[in-house]
């Protein structure tokens, strides 16, 4: 009896096909090839000029907004608030000239310049970061406040309560807001701000001071 053999059939090797394929391809098609590595490499050579440009201008504005905090706190406001001002020139929009004006804002606002400190968060107020636009929202509200614009600072509180409904910051804006308009004499509209302040936000440290807010108030 025969033994029938069988022999078998080699697998193909995909890899090297689509290898081979490519190769074939790129001879017969060698112009065009050519252009497209080019575009890739000049897209990669611009996207490289491109980041480290950004890095570079990233590392230089906090460079400069570092430089100018230590003249400020160092004693040097004039001088520092020149830097800030260049930093902002230099480098408008970045986050280092945003938070270098939030500081600026912030030193004004202790040496008790409400009214300046008022002009220099204005402009941030329509900032994209979030968190710069909070900040700058509060602390203008709060700048004319203590100007006594009390007007202002509830007309700015009603804003940002209204195009930002699920903030993080709403307790204090509700307390800034209760606060002018107790400030301004409209008793009525200072209690509501309370009442909705003790209401919504009872386990928060404004919520609590809304309910003593209340009490004073309904005497």
């Amino acid at each position: 009896m025969t033994k029938k053999i069988t022999t078998p059939i080699e697998e193909k090797d995909f890899i090297l096909s689509f290898i081979t394929s490519t190769l074939d391809f790129c001879k017969q098609n060698k112009k065009g090839v050519l252009t497209a590595l080019g575009i890739l490499v000049l897209a990669a050579v611009i996207g490289f000029a491109y980041s480290t440009h950004v890095k570079n201008v990233t590392e230089k504005s906090w460079a400069s907004y570092y430089a100018a905090q230590v003249q400020v706190l160092g004693g040097n406001q004039e001088e520092g608030f020149k830097q800030i001002d260049a930093l902002n020139a230099a480098f408008p929009g970045s986050a280092a000239a945003q938070y270098a004006q939030l500081f600026k804002g912030d030193m004004l606002y202790a040496s008790e310049n409400f009214a300046q400190a008022a002009d220099v968060y204005k402009p941030l107020t329509t900032a994209a970061n979030e968190s710069v636009y909070t900040v700058a929202s509060l602390s203008l509200a709060a700048s004319q406040q203590a100007a006594k614009d009390y007007k202002a600072a509830a007309e700015e509180m009603n804003k940002f309560i209204s195009k930002n409904p699920k903030s993080f910051a709403l307790p204090q804006a509700y307390f800034t807001l209760a606060m002018s308009q107790e400030l301004a004499g409209n008793k009525t509209e200072a209690l509501n701000a309370y009442k909705h302040l003790a209401e919504n936000y009872a386990k928060t440290y404004f919520g609590s001071v809304a309910k003593d807010k209340m009490k004073e108030l309904q005497k």
